[in-house]
């Protein structure tokens, strides 16, 4: 039980830090790279496989 808190706190800092490259890169290329890696991760912290 504890591990998957940790494991979602790990993820939730990932994301969070995903999400603030998407909305800080100046290039719409860059941001749509961000925001696709970031996906994955979301489905990850809401434990959908």
């Amino acid at each position: 039980m504890i591990l998957k808190l940790v494991y979602q706190l790990i993820i939730l800092f990932i994301v969070v830090l995903l999400a603030y490259d998407v909305f800080k890169e100046k290039t719409k290329m860059l941001q749509l790279t961000a925001a696709l890696a970031l996906i994955p991760f979301i489905l990850r912290l809401l434990m959908i496989k």
